[in-house]
């Protein structure tokens, strides 16, 4: 199942982030577009881009399989991300705000950006 595949092999539950693309486009020849400009890790080259993550955690939801959604919906949390001296030193950004994108490579995993601009923050209201 698809959603299996996304679960084992984008969902980093030690890092609290959904990637995107797992590998980045940092040593293939090929060329899916401007994302490959990103260096690898960051917003679509292999981070977490949260309007993405928002989409996995509502097909979760929409399968049935509460517990995943639920899951996923506590990592793209900000607040989260905010309960510890060492989860804000990590994540670096407000943690009230959903961040566009979380980094997935060291040395800046974890770490947010693109405050206060994300689209997705709106994806949960337009069920």
């Amino acid at each position: 199942m698809a959603m299996d595949a996304v679960d084992k092999h984008l969902v980093c539950r030690d890092h609290a982030l959904i990637q995107l693309l797992n590998p980045p486009f940092d040593k293939s020849d090929m060329n899916p577009g401007y994302i490959k400009g990103y260096v690898p890790g960051v917003r679509e080259n292999g981070g977490q881009y949260t309007q993405g993550a928002i989409w996995a955690a509502m097909a979760f939801a929409a399968m049935g399989d509460g517990r995943r959604a639920w899951e996923l919906l506590a990592m793209i949390n900000p607040v989260n991300h905010g309960g510890s001296a060492e989860g804000i030193g990590i994540y670096k950004v407000e943690p009230y705000v959903l961040a566009a994108d979380v980094y997935a490579v060291p040395p800046h995993t974890g770490r947010g950006g693109w405050t206060w601009y994300t689209g997705a923050a709106g994806c949960g209201c337009t069920g």
